[in-house]
């Protein structure tokens, strides 16, 4: 199947041999120690039991912002995790190498002194332009018991990655030493603790998708689109258990499976027919799917497969905000939801390049149009304006024109700033004129919406 996905070449990962140290990925711990026991032999030392709270915590958080919570809260090898995380940020600020190094030396450091050299070498070559992910990968390549990796994983190793196997590893290790009480405890805290992945492929290579306003909750299905192809499949999550971080997802890995737009509709019926596996337990879950592509990509794709929806809806995919979201290109859903057909009755239409608002009918006639707003400002604050005068509990019909997706993502922000109920794609060849009004007159205009059949 042609894979047509514009994604960045592959990432090489480097193995190495020498002589084989105690493989700290086997126990869950570097040096021996039984990290559920404490100094004086007590049932739990005071890390794990923090971190225990930490999870019973985070098993009620908005998914998207359960693995930075529990990465602060379950600094289990000694050290914060601080200096490892900072390694995702290496192309846009300075990472002090050596205190990454104590914490990966604190946590068992590699399986064989040539990985370590390895690996603090790739720590060094860390900066703009360089992948943030390469020192983990090459790491997971070395000594893939360490950091879990395999042909389900290794796409999301990275610091946030590494981080959660060794917490997940000294929680598997410690879980026999604790009393009953307090395994009973993690076991129910664990027990569908899920964490939102990125959308990566193979290579751990995602699309930059717009930022955006968000919808509350956790979409787990996607849509992922090209200039030349469509791919239907769910979204990726890591289930941080008592056994260790494991990947859940449906068997057919990010992006799923290619669909020509026609078959769209039965592809998203698919995912929700009673032989498809079950949507995961998320608090706030988000049923209806989200709409991936880069956000320098034609929004005609967009709306192209809007169109072809049927009766589904769908939300653009926006970029999830860090800290909170941890991960690097991890996708939250729009608020303005997508369909492929207003309900019947009045709507206004908007182009993504053309400054112009136009009323129309529910035949799909212009009534009137009109320039936006205050023709001294920037084009996303004049959609703002007309939107907050007019928008409230209608339906936006988008005209794609030349627009790109990351407008696309600002004039959905405005018109769910004012409230609208939905976006629609234009018919083709739609209309912005018709009706002219010399300026904007917001009277003028909901006047020919409410007399529009």
């Amino acid at each position: 199947m042609k894979q047509a996905l514009a994604l960045a070449a592959a990432i090489a990962l480097a193995a190495c041999g020498g002589k084989k140290q105690a493989d700290p990925g086997a126990t869950g711990g570097g040096s021996g120690s039984d990290p559920g026991r404490g100094a004086a032999g007590g049932p739990a030392d005071p890390a794990l039991a923090r971190c225990l709270t930490t999870l019973e915590r985070a098993a009620a958080l908005p998914a998207a912002d359960r693995a930075a919570a529990i990465v602060r809260g379950c600094p289990l090898c000694g050290p914060a995790w601080d200096p490892v995380l900072a390694t995702d940020h290496a192309d846009t600020a300075p990472v002090d190498l050596e205190a990454v190094w104590q914490v990966v030396d604190a946590c068992g450091g590699a399986c064989t002194n040539q990985a370590a050299g390895l690996f603090r070498n790739q720590l060094a070559e860390l900066g703009p332009g360089m992948p943030a992910t390469r020192p983990w990968r090459l790491l997971a390549g070395s000594c893939k018991r360490l950091l879990r990796a395999d042909d389900r994983s290794e796409r999301f190793v990275s610091a946030p990655w590494y981080a959660l196997v060794m917490i997940g590893d000294r929680l598997h290790a410690a879980r026999a030493s604790l009393p009953a009480a307090d395994q009973a405890r993690l076991d129910a805290a664990l027990a569908h603790l899920l964490l939102p992945l990125p959308p990566v492929t193979a290579p751990g290579t995602a699309f930059a998708v717009p930022g955006g306003g968000l919808q509350p909750g956790t979409p787990w299905r996607q849509l992922t689109l090209t200039a030349d192809a469509a791919f239907v499949g769910r979204l990726p999550f890591a289930h941080l258990s008592s056994a260790g971080l494991v990947v859940i997802d449906d068997g057919h890995p990010y992006p799923g499976p290619q669909v020509a737009h026609a078959e769209l509709a039965a592809a998203l019926d698919a995912q929700l027919a009673a032989t498809a596996p079950a949507p995961p337990e998320l608090p706030g879950r988000i049923d209806a799917p989200v709409l991936i592509a880069p956000r320098a990509a034609p929004a005609r794709i967009v709306l192209d497969a809007v169109a072809a929806l049927g009766p589904h809806r769908a939300h653009l995919a926006v970029s999830a905000p860090a800290p909170a979201a941890l991960w690097r290109g991890l996708v939250a859903a729009h608020p303005l939801p997508l369909a492929a057909s207003a309900p019947a009755g009045p709507r206004l239409r908007l182009g993504l390049v053309t400054p112009r608002l136009a009323v129309v009918d529910g035949r799909g006639q212009v009534r009137a149009s009109a320039p936006l707003p205050h023709p001294d400002r920037p084009l996303a604050e004049r959609w703002t304006a007309a939107m907050n005068a007019l928008a409230a509990g209608r339906v936006i019909e988008l005209v794609a024109e030349a627009g790109a997706v990351e407008p696309l993502s600002v004039l959905l922000d405005a018109a769910a700033g004012g409230a609208a109920a939905l976006a629609v794609p234009a018919p083709a060849r739609a209309a912005l004129t018709g009706g002219d009004l010399p300026a904007f007159d917001e009277a003028a205009l909901a006047a020919a919406l409410a007399a529009a059949p």
